[in-house]
């Protein structure tokens, strides 16, 4: 796992799921990194991106197979700030155009700039806007 990604998921105190979890056994059959977690009762991915401008990509059939349950994308550039966006958010940026496909790797592109609106500047800050709100 990522360092970053470790770093911001212990502090917001999310949980990869345990061996002989429904979660674990479905999403250890399909992603090959350790970017999944649960949050409440929330599915998180999380992606982080090193490049500025940022950019990330998430897999079609990735988001066909979380579209089965509450979930939400977070997009890093750092430990500690990037994005958030709700599954409904995730499935509206698809259907307006805004993240396209690309069919060589099937692989949704994410660039910036993002909405300030899904921004958030420490785990703490997350935690406030997106989870305890």
């Amino acid at each position: 796992m990522d360092k970053e990604i470790q770093a911001f998921t212990q502090a917001v105190g999310a949980k990869e799921p345990q061996p002989g979890s429904e979660n674990y056994v479905i999403f250890r059959s399909v992603f090959k990194r350790s970017n999944y977690f649960s949050l409440g009762n929330k599915i998180m991915m999380v992606k982080i991106s090193r490049s500025y401008p940022p950019f990330w990509g998430i897999g079609k059939n990735f988001v066909d197979l979380l579209n089965a349950h509450d979930y939400l994308l977070v997009l890093l550039v750092s430990d500690r700030e990037g994005w958030v966006f709700s599954q409904d958010e995730v499935n509206s940026n698809i259907g307006h155009k805004k993240w396209n496909l690309r069919v060589a790797d099937n692989n949704y592109k994410i660039n910036w700039p993002l909405p300030d609106r899904n921004s958030f500047n420490s785990p703490e800050n997350f935690l406030k806007k997106f989870i305890n709100s």
